[in-house]
């Protein structure tokens, strides 16, 4: 329930503080006075459209919070999805509003997005304004209201659940028939190019590898000539190294007799000798290594251009390998899409069974709802100074003639009926007026007195099997007075017992029935207007109902007629 609100700059409001408490609260005040803007500015913390004329002239911002109790707030946390910030059961909103256009709104200190503010306020108040009662001409709000009355809560969830893993399915079935149909076009392309890969067979680095081959091939006489060179220097010549080296290891040892320090030398010049043999040995192999035929380089070169052919067709060497995997994949997965799509189809099937299995229980339920509605809104709105009235409900199903496996639709009885977001039924309100006449859409009831007087009496049926949130009625009084005023005080008193009601209001017989009267003034000081709220006590409280009954002059009767009229009202039941 609504707490407390509190108001700051906005409009033409300077600071106030209103305490509510549960029950029915009643909001009292002259036309003009501000009691819609105090509305206004509660609406705005739930996440409603402000503008920047709501800050009160010369000041930067407007700011307004509101306090509630919540009895779940595991709903409010669900609707967060937020585990680092969760609320418990005092939940405060907060909107400030700058005069540049800008807004910010804030659940317990923590900022959050608009819509997420909104989906909470449409948890927390029901509001019925002026011309709320339009509402009831909305097939939406309609099929909503039976559905409040109609135990269809968790049935709905479920439903809309499967309905939602069924469009799931339905999309990932038409994904795949596209791949696969894809990949029939795509077909002979795909064969011709993975052959050509096959057939060629391409290994890792083997590119750079006759590269490098054919380039050493390719200068095989320089090469060659040069190797043969340095062989014949180091080894084969006259005076080749490896002979020059010998002699001088010769010559040495032949004055060691003479001074043994030479010995050292002639071990260096040893380990010399045989470090150019090693060298002179690999030198020979390395020229043996390239004789080749000549058809052997120009295979090379044939292989080299199919490998080169393929480089430029998949921009890089590297590619060539991963759409060789790619094709071979494309090729496998036509087998698995196939018996993807045979799986999809089935699933579907299977979702749609349970769903139609779903969709009858909330039938079946509304049935129940539906026959509620028609047995208790004549006897409620009879009392309400509307006699003779006939409602009925009107349902049926949107039937297909043609369908498709991806069609959000099941089979009743031979039919096709189309999956809707809430179920299989379509539903319309009628309502007869005058006796003898046939019940027809609420569209033709013109009076917007008579459309809220039905939409008091679903909403009080409603209250009874439902846990609304607080109920605000903006003036719900309009075209009403004396006997049936007094009815829709009890009434609302009534569903005032288990829910909260804040309540705008002229009608004395709808303020005698309030536990709580908020009394909204606007006051002229120092050529200013000034707007107020004052909860009123029991003395003030009949003093202001008197002011209703009789005007502006208060005499000791209208006080007795006040008092008279809060006792008739608290000691009436509906």
């Amino acid at each position: 329930m609504l707490q407390s609100l509190y108001i700051k700059n906005f409009a033409l409001i300077d600071e106030i503080h209103i305490d509510f408490q549960n029950g029915l609260n009643i909001v009292l005040g002259e036309t003009g006075a501000g009691k819609s803007i105090v509305i206004d500015a509660l609406m705005a913390t739930l996440g409603e459209r402000t503008s920047p004329e709501f800050v009160k002239s010369g000041e930067m911002k407007a700011v307004v919070e509101a306090t509630f109790s919540v009895d779940d707030p595991q709903i409010i946390n669900s609707i967060l999805n937020d585990p680092e910030n969760t609320v418990n059961n005092l939940l405060i909103l907060r909107r400030e509003i700058f005069s540049k256009g800008t807004t910010r709104c804030f659940l317990n200190d923590t900022p959050y997005p608009l819509n997420v503010i909104k989906e909470i306020g449409e948890y927390l108040v029901d509001f019925h304004g002026q011309h709320s009662h339009q509402q009831l001409l909305s097939p939406k709000f309609q099929i909503e209201l039976l559905d409040s009355v109609s135990d269809t809560e968790k049935l709905l969830q479920n439903y809309r659940d499967l309905r939602k893993h069924l469009e799931e399915t339905i999309g990932l079935l038409r994904k795949t028939e596209d791949d696969l149909m894809h990949l029939y076009k795509e077909n002979e392309k795909i064969s011709f190019d993975l052959q050509e890969l096959l057939r060629i067979n391409p290994q890792p680095n083997e590119l750079t590898a006759i590269e490098t081959q054919l380039k050493k091939l390719e200068n095989q006489e320089l090469i060659n000539s040069t190797l043969n060179e340095i062989y014949e220097i180091l080894y084969k010549s006259d005076r080749s190294v490896i002979d020059s080296i010998s002699f001088s290891i010769k010559r040495l040892g032949s004055l060691l007799k003479y001074d043994s320090s030479f010995e050292e030398l002639i071990h260096q010049l040893e380990i010399t000798l045989e470090n150019i043999s090693e060298v002179s040995n690999e030198i020979q192999k390395k020229f043996i290594e390239i004789d080749f035929e000549p058809e052997y380089i120009e295979n090379l070169r044939t292989r080299l251009a199919e490998l080169k052919y393929l480089e430029k067709k998949y921009l890089t060497y590297d590619n060539i390998f991963s759409e060789k995997e790619r094709l071979q994949n494309l090729v496998l997965s036509s087998y698995s899409l196939e018996e993807n799509i045979k799986h999809y189809k089935a699933k579907i099937s299977q979702v749609k069974d349970t769903l139609k299995e779903v969709a009858l229980q909330i039938h079946n339920q509304r049935l129940k709802g539906i026959e509620l509605l028609e047995n208790k809104i004549p006897e409620i709105i009879e009392k309400l100074g509307m006699k003779n009235v006939v409602f009925k409900v009107a349902h049926n199903f949107d039937e297909m003639e043609k369908y498709e496996i991806t069609d959000l639709t099941i089979e009743l009885n031979g039919e096709i009926i189309k999956l809707l977001p809430n179920g299989i039924d379509r539903i319309e309100f009628l309502i007869s007026t005058s006796p003898g006449t046939k019940p027809l859409p609420l569209s033709t009831i013109t009076s917007g007195g008579e459309l809220s007087r039905l939409m008091l009496a679903l909403k009080s049926i409603a209250a009874q099997r439902y846990q609304f949130p607080t109920m605000i009625f903006d003036e719900i009084d309009v075209g009403i007075s004396g006997k049936i005023a007094s009815m829709t005080g009890q009434l609302m008193k009534n569903i005032a017992k288990n829910h909260q009601i804040i309540a705008i209001t002229h009608l004395p017989q709808i303020a005698s029935a309030a536990e709580n009267i908020i009394l909204i003034e606007k006051k002229e000081s120092k050529g200013r207007f000034q707007i107020t709220a004052k909860k009123l006590d029991e003395k003030e409280r009949i003093f202001e109902i008197a002011r209703l009954l009789s005007g502006e002059v208060i005499s000791e009767f209208a006080i007795e007629n006040a008092k008279k009229l809060i006792a008739e009202i608290n000691a009436s039941k509906l």
